[in-house]
């Protein structure tokens, strides 16, 4: 194949569940074994994270949270309703990775928690443009939400909500990773994503080519 195609020609086939077979590995992301991506993803959140953070204070003082000028009674129910946010969307987020991964492969997401994080996986192969929007499904429909959330709650529950947008994007950040890593790679590229590890094929004839410097 003439190296110098028109990558706009390219296509990847449609979601599968067995690999073609001009198809082979070209790389893999895996946080559990790759100590030194852990560590840069787990930088990244803190990053945005603590960011979102001083963001969240020009708008409303995070003093607001842990006041008890309402009352101690209405401040514990405050802090108890945003971790119990948080926990609740833990889940909330990989249903929507699921539902999407549903939506692409016709089959059920299989989910999963490593005792760091939780998962949703499939063993179908996707392609990049499907792949991209179960990545960001979450935190754009979520982001959503909470900021419809943020503009109505009163100010003292504005950081009670808004902790849980700040793990919506911060916790997303394996999530933000992968999308930039694979966004510059050719557009027929195939991703199998197992809830781990992830894992990215190309045609065997072209598979030197895509990689970049990422």
């Amino acid at each position: 194949m003439d190296k110098n195609m028109d990558k706009k020609k390219l296509k990847a086939p449609s979601v599968c569940f067995d690999l073609p077979d001009n198809y082979e590995e070209l790389c893999r992301v895996d946080l559990q074994k790759d100590g030194s991506l852990a560590v840069l993803v787990n930088i990244l959140a803190l990053v945005i994270f603590l960011a979102g953070g001083v963001i969240g204070h020009q708008f409303v003082p995070i003093h607001t949270f842990y006041s008890m000028s309402d009352g101690m009674l209405l401040y514990f129910v405050r802090l108890a309703a945003a971790c119990a946010g948080v926990v609740l969307y833990v889940f909330l987020h990989e249903s929507v990775h699921g539902i999407f991964i549903k939506h692409y492969s016709g089959r059920k997401a299989q989910y999963g928690f490593t005792g760091l994080y939780a998962y949703a996986g499939s063993e179908a192969y996707f392609n990049k443009r499907q792949y991209l929007v179960i990545a960001l499904a979450p935190i754009v429909i979520w982001g959503i939400v909470l900021t419809v959330f943020l503009i109505y709650v009163p100010e003292s529950w504005f950081w009670a909500v808004y902790f849980i947008q700040l793990i919506n994007l911060s916790g997303a950040a394996g999530d933000l990773y992968v999308v930039w890593k694979f966004s510059g790679m050719r557009r027929d590229i195939l991703i199998r994503d197992s809830g781990t590890d992830m894992t990215v094929y190309a045609p065997v004839q072209e598979a030197d080519i895509g990689q970049g410097s990422r």
